[in-house]
C-alpha cells in the first residue's frame, strides 16, 4: 500500500478541519439555543429557511442530472427533503453557534468549554468519515455479524 500523496492529506486534512469547525459551531449553537443566549434568532429564520431551499433545490437538480431517466422521482424527492431538512438544521445551529460565541466570548471560547466542543466535533468528524467509508457494510448487515471486521 502506497503512503497517501500531498494531494490526498491536503484533501483530508481540509474536510476534517472544515467538518470539525462545522460540528463546534453546530454544538456551540446547540448550547446557545438551549441558554436563551440568542433571544433573537427567529429574525434570521428567513436566511436559514433560504439556505435550506438552496439545498433542496440543489439536490434536485444534481439528482436529475447525474441518474436522467434512470432518476427515480419518489427517491429524488425524499432525498432532497431529507438534505433540506438536514441543511436547515446544520445552517440554523452553525449560524447561531457563530453568533453566540461572537457575543458571548467568555462563555464559549474563553472557557474550557470550548475544548470539549472542539472535541466533540473531531469525534463528530472521525465517526462521519467512518461512516461514509463503511456505509455498505453497515447497510448489507456485515458490519456486526462478524464479517465487517468488528
Amino acid at each position: 500500500m502506497q503512503p497517501p500523496s500531498r494531494v490526498e492529506l491536503t484533501r483530508v486534512g481540509g474536510v476534517i478541519v472544515g467538518s470539525t469547525l462545522v460540528l463546534t459551531t453546530t454544538f456551540i449553537g446547540i448550547i446557545g439555543l438551549l441558554s436563551g443566549g440568542s433571544p433573537d434568532a427567529g429574525t434570521r429564520l428567513p436566511v436559514y429557511v433560504l439556505a435550506m431551499a438552496l439545498g433542496f433545490v440543489g439536490v434536485v437538480v444534481l439528482s436529475e442530472q447525474q441518474y436522467g431517466a434512470r432518476a427515480d422521482g419518489r427517491s429524488v424527492i425524499a432525498s432532497a427533503s431529507i438534505m433540506a431538512l438536514l441543511v436547515f438544521l446544520v445552517v440554523t445551529l452553525s449560524g447561531e453557534g457563530v453568533i453566540f460565541a461572537i457575543q458571548n466570548p467568555e462563555e464559549v471560547v474563553l472557557t474550557e468549554l470550548f475544548l470539549y466542543v472542539v472535541a466533540a466535533g473531531l469525534i463528530g468528524t472521525g465517526l462521519g468519515y467512518w461512516g461514509l467509508n463503511h456505509w455498505r457494510e453497515f447497510a448489507e448487515g456485515r458490519l456486526l455479524d462478524g464479517r465487517g471486521g468488528l
